[in-house]
């Protein structure tokens, strides 16, 4: 496989969920949250875009790779001690203060649509995960791969 394009942007937004929807005056729209989240996450891709610009083709299938890096809560590493012993595999993002990886993608698929030019259609596959670390912003790394024709899947029969 051919990684076509890498990022990692550090926003200081949490990231949006695809189901913020809110209803109002007879009409379903998107929250005010999710705005924010696919305004920024756009600007900071276009910059990455300058200097990097990615082939992207009709007709292509593509594997994208996605990691949601939260700032962990001070409560799960509350001393000094437990913040230098801190280990991302250890404690893993399992509650309501972090957004299912589903809804996640929604938001962030829906950015990178629009910025790199690719059908949701393309995505063959995908590999998606969440993680704490100790910053003060969230991160989003991305993959894409192009995924040549006649490649095999392996998978539990």
């Amino acid at each position: 496989m051919k990684k076509i394009f890498e990022a990692k942007i550090e926003l200081p937004v949490k990231f949006s969920s695809g189901n913020q929807i809110e209803h109002g005056k007879g009409r379903i729209y998107r929250s005010k949250k999710y705005h924010t989240y696919h305004d920024y996450l756009k600007a900071s891709l276009e910059d990455v875009l300058d200097e990097v610009k990615p082939t992207i083709t009709v007709g292509v299938a593509y594997w994208l790779r996605t990691m949601f890096i939260y700032p962990i809560p001070k409560s799960l590493v509350p001393s000094k001690k437990k913040m230098i012993e801190f280990n991302s595999s250890r404690i893993l993002p399992i509650t309501r203060g972090t957004i299912d990886l589903d809804n996640s993608e929604k938001g962030t698929n829906d950015v990178l649509q629009e910025v790199l030019g690719f059908d949701d259609s393309q995505i063959v596959s995908k590999e998606s995960h969440k993680r704490y670390w100790i910053g003060e912003t969230y991160v989003l790394k991305l993959e894409l791969y192009e995924v040549p024709s006649g490649m095999e899947i392996e998978f539990y029969d």
